[in-house]
C-alpha cells in the first residue's frame, strides 16, 4: 500500500510539473503575440491566442490538435497579410503570368540544397517587379515551408530590404518563425499532459 501511495504521489507530482509545464509554454505564445496585436492584425492575433489557450482545456488528442492547427492556419494568415502590407505586387500581373514565373523560379531553386541566400540575392538583383514579389511575398515563404526550410534568417534579411522591421507587419515577420516554434511547445506539452492523464 506504501508504494502504492508513493507511486501516485509521484504520478500528481508529475501531472503538477507538466501542468506548469505547458503553462508556462501557453504564456510564452501569449506574450510574443501582445505585441503583434494592433491594427489589421489584431483580430486574427486575438483567434491565435484563444486556440492556444484553448489546447490546455482539450480532453483528447483531437479536439488538441484542432486547436493547434487552427492556430496555425491564423497565424499563417497573419503573416500573409503583413506580407501583402510591405511587398510590392506589380497590378498588371495576371494569375497566369504569376503562375507561369512561379514554375520558373521553383525549377531554379529546387536545384539547391539552401535556396534562402539565392533568393534573396534573386530579390536584390532581379529588375521584374513579379520576380521580386513572388520571392518575397506569399509564394517564397510557402516555398521555404515546403522545403522544411527554417525562413527566420529570411525574413530578417527581407526586413532589412524591405526597410520594414519596426513596422506592425515587419514585426509579424520576424515573430512568425519563432511564434510557429513555441506554439510547437504548446502541443508537446499539452499531449504530454494528456498521456499522463490517460495513465
Amino acid at each position: 500500500m506504501a508504494n502504492e501511495r508513493t507511486s501516485g504521489q509521484e504520478s500528481d507530482g508529475l501531472a503538477g510539473r507538466q501542468e506548469i509545464s505547458l503553462a508556462e509554454a501557453i504564456e510564452e505564445v501569449q506574450s510574443q503575440l501582445l505585441p503583434l496585436r494592433q491594427g489589421e492584425f489584431s483580430e486574427k492575433i486575438g483567434k491565435i491566442s484563444v486556440y492556444v489557450q484553448s489546447s490546455a482545456k482539450a480532453r483528447d488528442a483531437k479536439s488538441l490538435g484542432n486547436f493547434i492547427r487552427f492556430a496555425r492556419l491564423n497565424l499563417d494568415a497573419v503573416l500573409v497579410t503583413a506580407l501583402e502590407a510591405v511587398v510590392w505586387r506589380p497590378r498588371l500581373a495576371s494569375k497566369t503570368d504569376e503562375h507561369k514565373k512561379a514554375v520558373a523560379l521553383q525549377k531554379t531553386f529546387d536545384r539547391l540544397e539552401d535556396p534562402v541566400r539565392a533568393m534573396l540575392e534573386h530579390f536584390v538583383s532581379s529588375s521584374d517587379p513579379l520576380n521580386k514579389y513572388l520571392v518575397a511575398g506569399p509564394w517564397g515563404h510557402e516555398y521555404l515551408q515546403k522545403r522544411n526550410i527554417d525562413q527566420e534568417e529570411y525574413d530578417k534579411e527581407l526586413c532589412e530590404l524591405l526597410g520594414c522591421k519596426e513596422t506592425a507587419a515587419g514585426r509579424v515577420m520576424l515573430s512568425y518563425t519563432r511564434l510557429c516554434r513555441e506554439i510547437d511547445k504548446v502541443e508537446e506539452r499539452a499531449m504530454q499532459a494528456l498521456s499522463i492523464e490517460v495513465s
